[in-house]
């Protein structure tokens, strides 16, 4: 980490996680999702405790209020709520002793609905129709078995203002003949996300756990009252659960709000403090007294991607030196 040295001011390296597997022909999900294997995600983790200062949610907050940080300060975060997230993250987090940060999509686990961009990807492995016309939310000629369906699929939904989600995959399913009912979704949920007692769990072992919207939808989708409803109702229902406040959310698919002021003040509205994107980029945190001049903005605090292809050195010089972070900002 010395080469933080050098940069004018100092910088925290916040990492996004989702989901720790290890590679599996016959995993019949999205395969991109999970960022390492348990093997590599022990390893990025000691390393982490070696050569940085892990930090968490409280800790954030109070750098933004003029506090100052810790030398080579990192912050673990994951999002959405992977069984994994319980059943391999966190013996491992507790065995190394480093806090990490939980964002949670809420109404997954509640109603035991799996993720959208998960229904997509057993539609594309398992549907026996191949191809098809989608006439929601226009009309769209598919074929299954093309190399980027997925991308298109999943980004109908990251940019369609708008849309009714539950419609358009129901749709697919019906066009693509592959049978769909809430017991089979409850039981495709039941193997890849987390329950209410899993998310207790984290809380309990010391870990943060804070909002991810309810619905996962990008936020720059949503029409006022239901964008309100996603972001209000996801902190409530933490807080319901967890017996505890919960200050910040991550944006769901990571996209940075910008100026969009609609959007800020319903995060003000909804009672967050600290917005994250999964754009990557430096967090300087300049002494309070040139904040004047390079402000922090609390809803702009940017993340790092990595995966399961990213070498131990890479992952370490990503960390050291966020500028050579991936290009994000559009994924789970």
């Amino acid at each position: 980490m010395r080469l933080r040295q050098l940069t004018p001011a100092p910088q925290l390296s916040i990492i996004t996680y989702h989901h720790v597997a290890a590679p599996d022909p016959a995993y019949p999900y999205d395969p991109q999702v999970a960022d390492a294997t348990p093997t590599q995600f022990r390893r990025q983790i000691e390393m982490l405790a070696r050569y940085g200062t892990p930090i968490g949610v409280d800790d954030l907050l109070r750098a933004i209020g003029g506090a100052p940080l810790p030398k080579n300060p990192v912050m673990i975060t994951f999002d959405d709520g992977y069984r994994s997230c319980h059943d391999v993250a966190l013996p491992i987090l507790r065995a190394v002793g480093v806090r990490a940060t939980f964002f949670i999509a809420t109404s997954f686990i509640t109603e035991r609905r799996l993720y959208w961009w998960e229904r997509i990807a057993l539609i594309i492995a398992h549907a026996p129709r191949r191809r098809g016309m989608l006439s929601y939310p226009h009309t769209i000629e598919l074929d299954l078995d093309q190399r980027e369906i997925g991308d298109v699929l999943t980004d109908v939904v990251k940019n369609t203002r708008g849309l009714d989600l539950e419609r358009f995959l129901d749709e697919l399913n019906q066009t693509f003949e592959l049978p769909w009912t809430r017991q089979l979704e409850a039981g495709y949920a039941d193997q890849l996300i987390m329950t209410w007692d899993q998310v207790r769990a984290l809380a309990r072992a010391g870990m943060d756990v804070e909002s991810h919207g309810r619905h996962h939808r990008v936020l720059q989708t949503l029409e006022d009252a239901e964008l309100q409803d996603d972001l209000t109702g996801s902190r409530l229902e933490l807080e319901a659960q967890l017996g505890r406040p919960v200050r910040a959310v991550a944006y769901p698919v990571g996209r940075r709000i910008n100026s969009e002021q609609r959007i800020r003040t319903a995060l003000a509205k909804a009672g967050y403090q600290i917005g994250l994107s999964n754009h990557s980029g430096v967090n300087r945190w300049w002494p309070p007294a040139l904040r004047q001049i390079a402000p922090i903005d609390p809803f702009d605090v940017r993340r790092l991607a990595i995966d399961r292809e990213m070498s131990d050195a890479m992952f370490l010089m990503q960390i050291a030196v966020p500028q050579l972070g991936y290009a994000s900002g559009n994924g789970h």
